[in-house]
């Protein structure tokens, strides 16, 4: 629990008291090496591993992709992720994700990628006849994500964001000019 002091002033009739809900965190020398244990642990066994094309040729990912294997597991890289990613570049990581028939996503990366995944994770989880429909309102239907997504380890290469540890994805809707979002606690992944 934190005390913010003067931080955060309700005001009368409205709810004064918030939680933030985050994922569990591993931290330290020699993480990365846990992620296949960690995937198995989390009942994957088809993993789609989420990065960018300068990530795939940094240690990172192949230790990520090594570890996944030790433990016995198949996995599939996925480096096509964009910075600032769009709407279109979602749907190819959601097409990715629905041809691979993944049942657990890795993310190695920074936002972008941390968001692509979840993106990919909850359009293959649960298709919709409308790429609008889990959007956030007033630019989509803000519709709710109808049930939990497949286990989700997120590996953040940069800090800042915290896509890690929230339900929010964020892009650019190229269609709209806007940046624009889908929010819901399911987004989250299962362990970063």
């Amino acid at each position: 629990m934190s005390c913010c002091h003067n931080y955060y002033l309700a005001t009368e009739g409205h709810e004064s008291v918030f939680s933030v809900d985050i994922a569990a965190i591993s931290f330290g020398h020699g993480v990365l090496e846990e992620a296949g244990a960690q995937a198995k642990a989390l009942g994957m066994t088809r993993v789609a591993l989420f990065t960018d094309k300068t990530l795939a040729s940094l240690p990172y990912v192949s230790q990520v992709r090594d570890a996944i294997r030790a433990a016995g597991l198949d996995v599939v890289v996925f480096d096509e992720v964009k910075v600032e990613p769009t709407d279109q570049s979602f749907l190819a990581a959601a097409r990715f994700a629905v041809e691979g028939r993944f049942d657990g996503y890795v993310s190695v990366g920074g936002g972008s990628v941390i968001d692509t995944c979840k993106a990919a994770n909850l359009y293959a989880t649960w298709p919709t006849g409308d790429f609008l429909d889990y959007v956030n309102a007033p630019i989509g239907a803000g519709k709710a994500v109808p049930g939990p997504l497949k286990p989700h380890i997120a590996c953040p290469t940069t800090c800042g964001t915290g896509s890690e540890c929230t339900g929010i994805t964020i892009f650019d809707l190229l269609s709209h000019r806007v940046k624009t979002g889908i929010a819901s606690k399911r987004l989250r992944p299962s362990l970063a």
